[in-house]
């Protein structure tokens, strides 16, 4: 059950809308799927450290909390349960950057599920009004702090893995492709590969606090020519974070394949955040592989542009389990009658009064009626998760206006409607 915003909050959430994409970074709130503080298979002491940049002109809380990382077990399951995770707050003035170096030394317990690294997300609001989130940048760096080079001077390596916003996780409905995946026979030559997961499951509850649940996620394993090598679902606790080690020997590969592709879908819960370490086996180098991801507009709430003729109206659109279900705007008509000036219309589509219909294409008509007045339109989803269609709205006979207004309108998320 959702809550509807009223017409006067379609402004803000428009406005919100465009800050969370216009700004992925810096973000009031921030994912790393993975940091580490622990020994490699070939004895590399693996390191992490953030830098937190505040671009604002004033102070930021900024609070970081660390999900441990917990083992698969021999059905695919990583049950650690991070519900009540560890944190630690500092201060980053206005227009500084903090460095946390060894970021997991700050916390008190390392390893609860016996593994030294995990997930961490970042949270900032402003010291002087804790309930206000501020956007800060954060980049972590995880390297192996044991390095030395072909002449034995010593010195590290390492790759720099970039926070993720709720955006940017993985959604039912969403595919995640991760490439440059690779595989070898040996722990000695050529490159292997780890999974990264870090489930933000967290619903709120009607108190509207956040309840963490469980996620499901499918990995499958491509070549090149795109066939399957295989795949498999895997269970993430909650707040769960655990890293699926040498991809391609757990999927069966047994040649050297530098050209695999992974591929996620979330099954049930989500957000899920994902990446990849991509480690030279020869001498432990190592590389970080992003998600690419593919979505359709799903699980939120849209704010609409809409091409009224710059009168600057806005509107909302819900979509939910993959189908539209609530619409509201405001639309100009422009009356017929000689002299008439526009007028404004508000309306509000939901299951209600308005029926949405699947098309063929995955697009869906609407059309809907109440107090004489009357609207219909489409709706189309973007690859890039954003929406697009068309609005017609007619308005009842008794408002001695007998105009019907048709505009264009697209739209981008503005928040997140969990299942």
């Amino acid at each position: 059950m959702k809550v509807k915003a009223s017409i006067p909050g379609l402004l803000a959430l428009l406005l919100a809308s465009h800050g969370l994409l216009a700004a992925v970074n810096p973000s009031p709130v921030q994912w790393i799927p993975a940091t580490a503080k622990a020994t490699g298979a070939g004895g590399e002491q693996f390191v992490s450290s953030l830098r937190i940049h505040n671009p604002n002109g004033v102070a930021a809380q900024v609070t970081v909390s660390y999900f441990a990382q917990s083992p698969f077990d021999g059905s695919g399951q990583a049950l650690g349960d991070n519900s009540s995770p560890q944190t630690f707050t500092l201060t980053v003035p206005a227009g500084q950057t903090a460095a946390v170096e060894d970021v997991l030394s700050r916390f008190p317990t390392l390893a609860p599920h016996g593994i030294g690294a995990g997930g961490l997300r970042v949270d900032s609001v402003t010291t002087t009004q804790p309930q206000t989130p501020l956007p800060v940048s954060v980049l972590s760096r995880t390297f192996v702090a044991n390095g030395r080079s072909a002449t034995g001077a010593p010195g590290t390596y390492g790759f720099s893995i970039p926070s993720q916003t709720a955006d940017e996780g993985v959604m039912p409905g969403d595919v995640a492709t991760i490439s440059y995946t690779s595989a070898a026979p040996t722990l000695t030559a050529g490159f292997r590969s780890n999974l990264l997961l870090l489930n933000g499951n967290a619903p709120r509850n009607a108190a509207g606090n956040p309840e963490p649940q469980s996620s499901v996620v499918n990995v499958k394993l491509l070549r090149g020519d795109g066939t399957t090598v295989g795949e498999k679902d895997y269970t993430l606790g909650k707040y769960s974070a655990a890293q699926l080690s040498n991809v391609g020997s757990a999927f069966g590969v047994t040649a050297e394949d530098t050209n695999l592709l992974l591929q996620l879908t979330v099954k049930s819960g989500g957000p899920v955040f994902t990446g990849l370490s991509i480690i030279d086996n020869a001498i432990s180098s190592l590389n970080y592989a992003p998600p690419t991801k593919s979505w359709k507009a799903n699980y939120g709430a849209y704010g609409l542009i809409i091409q009224d003729g710059e009168f600057g109206f806005s509107g909302r659109l819900d979509v939910f389990a993959g189908k539209p279900d609530y619409l509201s705007a405001g639309i100009v008509v422009r009356c017929p009658a000689a002299g008439s000036q526009p007028k404004l219309y508000f309306f509000q589509a939901a299951s209600a009064n308005t029926t949405f219909t699947s098309r063929a294409d995955g697009s869906y008509a609407f059309q809907g009626t109440e107090g004489g007045a009357s609207w219909s339109g489409t709706v189309f989803f973007g690859l890039d998760g954003t929406v697009y269609g068309t609005i017609t709205h007619t308005p009842a006979a008794s408002e001695n206006c007998g105009g019907t207004s048709t505009y264009a309108y697209t739209g981008a998320r503005g928040a997140i409607l969990l299942p």
